[in-house]
Parts: C-alpha cells; structure tokens; sequence
C-alpha cells in the first residue's frame, strides 16, 4: 500500500496532522528531483565545521516550467561520515527561508537533511540509492516513518566555477515535520525507559534492523549529552507512549558501504552482513502480530528492492538473497526460538 494513502487510513491521526502531511509536496513523489545547489563545496568539504554556515542557492524547475530560486543556508553534519577518510563530501544540512516558499514543491519545509553521494565512484552512488530503498521498505511495514525525496543534485562550487559534479542524493523530512504529521511531540531527552516504548513500534523496528543486518542503533538511548537516540527518533503521542522511528541506514549489511564501521566486537559478528536481534523482549502476541506484518509485506518489500531502475540487476539480486535469509529465520519456528525469542533483551 502506498505510504501516503496508508495514512490516511489511520485513525489516531487528528486532522491538523492529515493537513500536515497533505501539505508537504515534496514527499508526495517518488520521482526522483532535479536540483542544482550552488554554494562554496570546496570550503565546506575542506572545512567540515558544524558551527559554520554557508549560504548557497537551490534551483529547480517546476512544473510549469520556471525555473525557481530558492536562498539556503548549508551546515556540515553527522559524525562518522563527516571523516574526511570515510566520506569525500559533507553530508549536509538545508535551511530553507520560509518567505521564499509558499507555492513551492518546499512549502511547509523549514530544515531538511540532505543525504550526500559519499565519493565519485559509481559504488557510492548504489550505497546511497540502497540506503533510501531503506526507508521506503520501513514504510511498508510501519504507519511511522521519515518521509524520504530520491535526487539528482548538480553541486556548483560558488568559488570555482570549474568544480561542478552531479550526483545521486536524497532528502529525509524533519523530526518537527514528522512529528506534526503524526500529531505527536518530538522527544529531547537522552532516554527512556524500554516499558515506556509502544510495543508493537519498538518490535517492528527490532525486526526491521534485524532483516537489514544493523546493531548501529538504539530506541531507547542517545549519545551522550544528545537528544534520544541513536539512528532514531522518538515521538509520544499524548499517552505517553514513545515511538521510535529509525533512521541511518549505511552502516547496515544491506546497503554494504565499503566505508561502514565494523560491528562492536563484543557482537561477535564477522560482518555488517550478519544479524544479531537486539530487540526487547515483548509478549507473543504482540511479536507474532509483528512475525504476521512482515510475512504480509515480503511482496511489497520485494518490489522496492527488485528496481533495477538505479541498481544493477547483480546486486539486486544479492539483496534479494540477503532479505530472503530474513525470512528463512521468520518463518521456521525453530530459527524464529533460537534467534529472536531467545535472543531478546
């Protein structure tokens, strides 16, 4: 099921939320956007300074045909990818001027990210599509998700009118945006308590990052002296439950970036291709309706990782491989005892 649709099947949404997500264009389409960014590269990749901003223009050309110009704002961000050996660009912060954008493909947008092409090499450009296949499988599988925009970006360097590369990109909504969607509050302290989580969210996520072979995360828990947590997000709903939303997917076996950090060796895996579950413990009913929602969503999963639109027809079948490994743990009764239900926390 579409996601957009899906939302508005769900009850709970209030209708200022409906609104919400009604209102913002920009992550209505799948097709991909082309847009050329103009700002100095050359500095901000050299000097990858958090505390730095650098103004810059966004261009597109709408559907009418006008060319639109549109004043940004860029920041460095992120931590490992903004390692000058991991990473040859700076993924990014946009700060959009509300003023300019009323009637635009970015209204109702204040700050996205902006999921940066790591290196020149074709590869890189197949990690980046992977990772925004990612979210758009969670969107299959869970009503809460970052809302995601696949690019073409052309980067001009202001500063030298030589540089100039186009390479694959995405934007992921705000945690602001996606809160107001969903008519929840975004969470700013460090953690919570596990019994505090809604337990059908915390499981679908637990099993998601299973099937994508990622331990890089936390539902519960931030970095220190960080907003909660790590890869995700929490929204509470005015319950008081906490639902987390993941996000950050490069360092998952699925996506397989050859830059990616190693597992925690006290893991004991041999790669980012080997899962271990690292979710809480919840009652059966609860997981076997969460077994049930992936079992029903394996077409839909399957469709959005068998594109060939933008990945090679070898390594969509290796992912394809890698998925279905998933689901020989989910359905055998026996692996589903060994590696999920004793392997909770």
């Amino acid at each position: 099921m579409l996601k957009r649709l899906s939302l508005l099947l769900i009850p709970i949404l209030t209708s200022v939320s409906l609104e919400a997500a009604e209102s913002d264009l920009l992550f209505q389409s799948t097709e991909r956007l082309e847009i050329t960014i103009t700002a100095p590269f050359g500095r901000i990749d050299k000097e990858r300074d958090k505390e730095i901003e650098y103004a810059g223009v966004l261009s597109y050309v709408d559907s009418a045909g006008a060319t639109i110009n549109l004043d940004v704002e860029l920041a460095v961000r992120g931590n490992y990818r903004l390692i000058k050996s991991n990473c040859r660009y700076s993924q990014l912060w946009v700060d959009l001027k509300r003023g300019q954008l009323e009637g635009t493909l970015f209204a109702n947008q204040n700050r996205l990210k902006l999921v940066v092409q790591c290196g020149r090499q074709n590869r890189y450009a197949d990690y980046l599509v992977r990772e925004q296949q990612v979210y758009t499988m969670f969107s299959e599988i869970s009503d809460y998700d970052f809302g995601t925009r696949l690019l073409n970006v052309t980067y001009v360097d202001s500063e030298d009118e030589d540089d100039v590369r186009t390479h694959v990109a995405f934007f992921i909504e705000h945690q602001n945006r996606l809160a107001d969607r969903f008519g929840m509050d975004k969470v700013e302290s460090n953690g919570i308590s596990r019994t505090e989580l809604n337990a059908r969210q915390g499981v679908l996520v637990s099993l998601f990052m299973f099937l994508i072979g990622n331990t890089d995360y936390s539902i519960i828990r931030g970095p220190e002296n960080d907003a909660c947590c790590h890869n995700s997000k929490l929204l509470v709903n005015a319950d008081g439950e906490y639902f987390p939303i993941p996000y950050d997917f490069d360092a998952s076996g699925f996506v397989d970036a050859s830059y990616a950090p190693e597992p925690r060796p006290d893991f004991n895996l041999r790669s980012n291709r080997s899962r271990l579950y690292r979710g809480f413990c919840v009652p059966d009913d609860i997981l076997s309706a969460a077994i049930k929602t992936y079992q029903d969503a394996k077409e839909g999963l399957n469709t959005i990782i068998g594109d060939t639109t933008y990945i090679g027809v070898r390594a969509v079948n290796r992912t394809i491989k890698f998925v279905d490994s998933f689901y020989e743990v989910i359905n055998n009764p026996r692996k589903l005892q060994r590696e999920i239900v004793r392997g909770c926390r």
